[in-house]
């Protein structure tokens, strides 16, 4: 998925280097931080080659990381080869730290995955925080990645069903009742009406207990008349569809929200307005018709093409028919942080230039700033704000001979 069957190369990190390069709305382009995966094989022979992949392409070692927790599904076989197995993590380890990676199986465990429960692959629950904080109530948020039972038919609906009973149970039950959730996952789903779909959406869990309702971003009114498996030249049907990238006809994949992250509720996490789209897909695809088309218009304008490393949407629509035949669904979120005050750990001067380090808290941002005189005139910027990579910063000022200069480090 890193690197394009089609020849590309660790330079060239296909799909999700054009998903970390992507400018949405006013929303800056930067690496993705959390790729939940459906139809996995293995952990070491699917998920630690995309870390792996991520950590060369961006230069930095231990930038991403994975869940450890082997997933399994139906009979426990996990390395079927056929890529149509476990659900799987990886996540930025600079941005985010994996507090928990729990199994949401059916009632009497993994040995009644399959027809006796509806759930055919063990769904995943993973507990996330902000990286370098500690996890509080206001900024851990709780990630479902499933993949329900496919195809159409009162049977198959039932098992889709059974599954999502089991996850909003597991909501109701293990989770705070203001807790963040993000339901993600391939649906499989045929239509908005749907017993399961409208499971996912219920103001209540079936076991009574009123909390963790979903929002579907694409039906935030919970229409329940929309098909999304029938020929459409209906563009808002056919911007939400997914599934294949060389033959558009479904709407799978969906990422569904708590109220309190959609609607933008203060106090965690919460979906950036606006973000929330098919990547690859903007409804400009026929029905029926290819990614790689000459229609196409989704990319065209949305990538960064002006960095030192970029790939363009002609490229990515070659990639999206090769990395995987479903398209990804992506969305940009925001979690709140409280930034400690900067402890300075050096100042140091050689030749005319003052360098200083601090401890850092990745993903905040800094401002050096100086004045010649403590009675007279104010504070001016040191060069440009500085965005935390590391948990130790470094700084400098090039003073020119024996100026005088007092500085002061602020969190803007």
């Amino acid at each position: 998925m890193i690197i394009p069957s089609g020849g590309g190369t660790v330079q060239q990190g296909g799909v999700l280097e054009g998903i970390g390069e992507e400018i949405v709305g006013s929303d800056p382009a930067q690496p993705l931080d959390i790729l939940a995966l459906e139809e996995t094989t293995t952990n070491p022979i699917t998920v630690v080659p995309i870390v792996s992949g991520l950590n060369s392409f961006y230069g930095v070692a231990g930038m991403y990381s994975n869940s450890t927790y082997q997933a399994t599904q139906f009979g426990g076989n996990t390395n079927n080869g056929s890529g149509n197995g476990p659900n799987a993590m990886v996540y930025n380890a600079k941005t985010l730290q994996l507090l928990a990676s729990v199994s949401v199986d059916p009632p009497g465990g993994i040995g009644n995955l399959g027809s006796a429960s509806g759930e055919y692959r063990e769904v995943m629950r993973y507990e996330f925080a902000p990286a370098g904080m500690t996890p509080t109530a206001t900024n851990e948020f709780y990630v479902y990645v499933s993949h329900y039972k496919a195809s159409p038919g009162t049977a198959n609906e039932n098992y889709r069903l059974g599954e999502a009973q089991i996850i909003r149970n597991d909501e109701a039950n293990h989770l705070p009742a203001n807790a963040r959730v993000l339901y993600v996952g391939d649906y499989n789903v045929d239509n908005s009406g749907e017993p399961m779909y409208q499971t996912i959406l219920s103001n209540t869990a079936p076991n009574g207990i009123h909390q963790g309702q979903g929002i579907d971003p694409l039906n935030p009114t919970n229409n329940p008349n929309i098909n999304w498996s029938a020929s459409t030249i209906d563009t808002n049907i056919l911007v939400m569809l997914t599934e294949n990238s060389d033959e558009l006809e479904y709407r799978d994949d969906l990422q569904v929200m708590t109220t309190n992250v959609y609607f933008g509720v203060a106090g965690g996490l919460t979906l950036v307005p606006g973000t929330y789209h098919v990547f690859g897909n903007n409804g400009r695809i026929p029905y029926y018709g290819s990614v790689n088309s000459g229609t196409n218009t989704a990319l065209n304008n949305r990538v960064v093409t002006n960095g030192p490393v970029f790939i363009s949407a002609s490229q990515l629509y070659l990639d999206l028919t090769t990395a995987s035949d479903h398209l990804p669904v992506v969305a940009d979120y925001t979690v709140p942080i409280t930034v400690p005050a900067p402890v300075l750990q050096s100042v140091t001067r050689t030749s005319g230039t003052v360098r200083f380090t601090w401890n850092a808290v990745i993903s905040a941002v800094y401002q050096l700033q100086y004045r010649t005189n403590l009675v007279q005139g104010g504070w001016s910027n040191l060069g440009n704000v500085i965005t935390a990579t590391n948990t130790v910063i470094p700084a400098s000022d090039a003073i020119g001979p024996n100026p005088q200069r007092f500085y002061r480090l602020l969190v803007p």
